[in-house]
């Protein structure tokens, strides 16, 4: 009853000194025989001492203790059969030294003995199984996990080694060496250490031999609801536009760092915004689509807020939102569309291979896809291939070119009928491809007198032939203007034409203008002569004008 009671009155000693910096009033390490120089003995841990201030030293002058607790054989150590002790003291910033007894016991083979052991056997079966510690304990420290026998003996040592004590993470338990009390010296990590696994070692005082096999202590650590869900991977997802209610967008995922298998992992998601076109499934993550109107026209991308939250959506849940970025992969749904509704263009009857025309054309699919590059089909008028119509693939507009002459003769106006396609076929859609009439009016090539605008006759003729044809030709007289105007492949030709035309011209009237002249002049000269004639005349019957007798009267008698 007395050794119980001191027992108890040591505990409750050790218990007392949480209030301030404390260390263990004992310490039994086993060690070998022989301790080598550089050999770790132990590992002080101190409790509620400002690491920074506190001062450890070690009496022993074979012996250092460095500023972690480490304590350091400095020479080679000989440990007798009855162990080797030696003192360690810890002094903070408060003044106040505290000492701890550091037991060397040497290592030896395991005694047997009948008596008594069954009793230790039994006690110790009932006093260790697995013990549990709840993570990121808030209370003070030392905890006391388990009270060890229920009866101590004072013939035995009690020691602890393995996680948490000499091996990562060290300096989580202690064990009192009288009791095999054990204590938690420090606050615990389920999600960094779950478990620790100790072995428990009952040495004989006396013959410092070890009474039985290390005996296995687990240590599990509870876990609290102490992590809030993350989001897994990215929240970036894709859906083509006018696709159909309840296509799959994309999922969500989510982990929690709790344990498995509790409601601190058990995740819910919902919807922050976004749910007028989207919905999420509140246990899989899974987002769909509520509605068949997404254009990518009209928004090419939507951006949702997603929330996640342990405890199955409990209000005292941990929970965590983000922004998830659904992109509209484009369908052709819209087809090139003409900017004006109908286009008229002139070609001479003997032009070939020339630019007539570009047609522009506007489409609201994405840029730079098939979806928007435009194909251009001549549907009419081009039966005998006169025309033909590419993409100019910088501008996406329609070149119409005439690739064979026409024959005035036979035609003066085309009516095509050309139609705008995409590379890609219409898809979500009920529109349909557009065309539009193009009206090419033919002229003829005829000469006609420079800078007048009218006809030539047909007796003017050249030596060159399509311009003799020009002019004879019975339609519609050709102007100089419309001669100058011919396609550029035909300019030397034309000018050739004309110049003969010109020549022709000048070689009648030339004549013309002498022969009027030389008449004038003809009338001009009689005309003198004659009224030099009448004064000569009037001199000669002093000054009575005689008549001449070609203007007598042809009956005589009329003179009488």
């Amino acid at each position: 009853m007395g050794k119980l009671l001191i027992s108890t009155t040591y505990l409750m000693l050790i218990l007392s000194c949480v209030e301030s910096c404390f260390l263990l009033r004992s310490l039994y390490v086993i060690v070998p025989e022989i301790i080598p120089a550089g050999y770790q003995v132990a590992k002080v841990e101190t409790v509620g001492c400002d690491a920074k201030s506190v001062q450890l030293t070690v009496k022993d002058p074979s012996f250092t203790i460095k500023s972690n607790g480490a304590v350091v054989a400095l020479t080679s150590v000989s440990v007798a059969e009855g162990g080797r002790i030696f003192s360690v003291s810890a002094q903070d910033k408060s003044g106040r030294e505290r000492k701890m007894e550091v037991h060397l016991v040497r290592s030896t083979k395991p005694k047997r003995h009948r008596r008594g052991q069954g009793s230790l056997n039994r006690s110790r079966r009932r006093s260790y199984a697995n013990l549990n510690v709840v993570e990121n304990y808030e209370g003070s420290y030392p905890k006391l996990i388990s009270r060890g026998s229920d009866s101590p003996d004072s013939r035995y040592w009690y020691f602890i080694e393995g996680e948490g004590v000499d091996m990562y993470p060290t300096g989580v338990f202690s064990m009192d060496t009288d009791t095999g009390a054990l204590f938690l010296l420090k606050a615990v990590d389920r999600e960094e250490f779950p478990e620790y696994n100790i072995l428990m070692i009952v040495f004989d005082r006396h013959t410092n031999a070890e009474l039985d096999e290390k005996a296995p202590l687990r240590v599990i650590v509870d876990d609290l609801n102490d992590n809030a869900p993350e989001f897994v991977g990215p929240l970036h997802f894709t859906v083509p536009e006018h696709c159909s209610a309840g296509t799959v967008v994309g999922v969500v995922s989510a982990t929690d760092r709790d344990q498995i298998g509790t409601d601190h992992v058990k995740i819910k998601y919902t919807l922050v915004s976004g749910s007028d076109m989207f919905t999420i499934h509140p246990e899989t993550g899974v987002i769909t689509t509520t509605t068949n109107t997404l254009d990518r026209e009209v928004k090419d991308n939507h951006v949702v807020t997603v929330k996640i939250q342990d405890m199955n959506g409990a209000p005292n849940g941990l929970f965590a939102t983000s922004t998830a970025t659904i992109a509209l992969s484009d369908i052709n749904d819209n087809p090139p569309t003409f900017m004006k509704s109908s286009y008229n263009v002139t070609v001479q009857e003997d032009e070939s291979e020339k630019l007539l025309l570009r047609i522009p054309v506007q489409d609201k699919d994405l840029i730079n896809t098939s979806n928007w590059m435009s194909k251009f089909v001549i549907t009419k008028g081009n039966e005998n291939g006169n025309f033909r119509i590419v993409t100019d693939p910088q501008t996406n507009e329609g070149l119409l070119y005439i690739t064979k002459p026409l024959d005035y003769e036979k035609t003066n106006d085309v009516q095509l009928q050309i139609t705008a396609q995409n590379v890609a076929s219409l898809n979500g859609s009920s529109a349909t491809w557009q065309s539009i009439p193009v009206n090419v009016n033919v002229e003829k090539v005829d000469a006609v007198r420079a800078g007048l605008g009218q006809q030539i006759g047909p007796s003017i003729l050249t030596r060159d032939q399509p311009t003799r044809r020009a002019l004879t030709s019975p339609h519609t007289p050709t102007t100089f203007s419309q001669l100058f105007s011919q396609s550029p492949g035909r300019e030397q030709q034309t000018a050739r034409s004309v110049s003969f035309g010109l020549l022709g011209i000048m070689t009648i009237l030339c004549p013309v203008v002498l022969l009027l002249l030389l008449f004038l002049v003809l009338v001009f000269f009689c005309l003198k002569k004659r009224e030099k004639l009448q004064l000569h005349d009037s001199g000669d019957t002093g000054g009575i004008p005689l008549k001449s007798n070609t203007e007598a009267p042809e009956d005589s008698m009329a003179w009488e």
